[in-house]
């Protein structure tokens, strides 16, 4: 009767394992990957486990992180327990990443019917280098002593993770359009709105990262970096600055043409040695602090003829996690300039042999226009590169020019369709585009036939 009673008790505990769970719960400690570089190990949370299995001697336990542990890291015995009594759990084995425990000898008193719980230890991991939003886990599984899975479908529980503490914003980008009605030497004050006609700006900002914040409040903060020790950071602008140039040799700002400031309407920068150094096609910034940040402002004096720019910006963080430490943050898109132009599409140019198209571009205007533009075909846009001048009061023949670059192409197969947007810099109430194309039959006969624009359809 007793050995019929420890089987029946047995094969219930399998059956129960085979539905239930070990569910874990841990307050994750979250490690900024800038706190953590150079670390030999960083901390991760205890587990605290609730069985679903009934666990008997002999079953097995095994711990196994996501993450390999650091060098040296040791394992002690643990206990399940019902609350009062306990039941033994010891070593079996071990690997980098996971150690195995056999559970003891099952109090005779033990109460099965009570929450049945494991509190694991805290364990140091490797954690040097760690990539932005990195999760380490801890999975259990278990299995009786003759190989049966029970508490199967435990979920992985988080017990660390690595964020940028430090991130770097452009908070105002360049977004001046400059005026073709003004001979291109100031900016539109309508589009954008309200925008100052001889002034753009460029403003960089260091926060906390928003990321790193949401995770530490749903955790406990571990190894973190400071910006507050004093190191200067550098925030370098890069575009094409050379047009507020006259010198002869190395550059300098020629005020009458324009202006570099780190603020609106300021006085122009001037170089100093580890703070401020300005070049054709860059200008460094440095700043100190727990939130260091730059701004550039660029003035045009409204003497020369602006074209077209863009610019990034390179940052340099100093920070400190017990060492001297610092991080790189490469060409950040900062905005770009420009021109208020008209941009017209026209719409399904046949691509054969037998088709010659016709693309005329009218400006009724006086200021003579740029024209380029790309050319879209088979799910691929190819740039079209200077397609000449619109001068005032003429139309201009583009259709020959666009259709050479169509037949140089690979992706745009005979047969196929395309699409070509022109951009002219000229006054876009000015200018139009004329779109069509001629059909030339095997007798030698011809039809035009016209074709639809961007303009024509709105």
């Amino acid at each position: 009767m007793f050995k019929k009673t420890l089987l029946c008790a047995a094969l219930v505990a399998v059956s129960g394992g085979a539905l239930a769970k070990a569910v874990g719960a841990a307050t994750e400690i979250v490690h900024g990957t800038e706190g953590a570089v150079g670390a030999i190990s960083v901390t991760s949370a205890a587990v605290t486990y609730t069985l679903g299995a009934s666990y008997t001697q002999g079953d097995t336990i095994t711990l196994t992180w996501s993450q390999a542990l650091a060098a040296g890291v040791g394992h002690t015995a643990l206990s399940i327990t019902d609350g009062t009594r306990v039941i033994p759990l010891t070593v079996l084995s071990n690997t980098t990443s996971s150690v195995t425990y056999r559970a003891g000898a099952v109090p005779a008193s033990y109460n099965y019917g009570a929450t049945q719980t494991l509190v694991t230890a805290a364990k140091n991991l490797l954690g040097s280098g760690q990539a932005n939003g990195t999760l380490v886990t801890q999975q259990f599984t278990a299995a009786t002593s003759n190989g049966i899975e029970i508490d199967a479908g435990s979920v992985a529980t988080q017990v660390a993770g690595f964020f940028d503490q430090y991130a770097v914003t452009v908070t105002t980008k360049a977004n001046a359009l400059i005026d073709v009605e003004n001979a291109r030497k100031q900016f539109s004050s309508t589009s954008p709105a309200s925008h100052a006609i001889n002034e753009d700006a460029i403003v960089v900002a260091t926060s906390t990262a928003a990321t790193y914040t949401t995770a530490v409040s749903g955790g406990t903060a571990g190894l973190t970096a400071n910006l507050s020790g004093g190191a200067t950071n550098t925030f370098t602008f890069k575009g094409d600055f050379s047009w507020m140039d006259t010198a002869a040799a190395g550059f300098a700002i020629d005020a009458t043409l324009g202006s570099l400031s780190a603020t609106a309407g300021g006085g122009d920068l001037t170089a100093s040695a580890g703070v401020t150094s300005l070049a054709a096609g860059a200008v460094m910034q440095s700043s100190t602090g727990a939130a260091p940040g730059a701004s550039l402002f660029i003035g045009t004096e409204k003497k020369t003829a602006l074209t077209a720019k863009t610019y990034t910006v390179d940052v340099v963080l100093n920070y400190n996690n017990g060492a001297a430490r610092s991080k790189t943050f490469t060409a950040l898109a900062a905005g770009s300039w420009g021109l208020n132009g008209a941009t017209i599409t026209a719409y399904g140019i046949p691509n054969q042999a037998s088709i010659t198209p016709f693309l005329w571009v009218q400006n009724a205007g006086t200021t003579a226009g740029e024209i380029s533009g790309t050319v879209s075909c088979d799910g691929v846009t190819t740039s079209l590169g200077a397609l000449g001048s619109a001068a005032g009061d003429t139309n201009t023949r583009v259709g020959p020019a666009v259709q050479a670059v169509v037949d140089g192409l690979t992706t745009c197969g005979v047969g196929s369709r395309y699409d070509v947007t022109l951009t002219v810099n000229a006054k876009s109430t000015d200018v139009s585009v004329n779109a069509g194309y001629r059909v030339t039959a095997a007798d030698g006969s011809n039809d035009r036939l016209s074709l639809e624009t961007s303009d024509s359809l709105n």
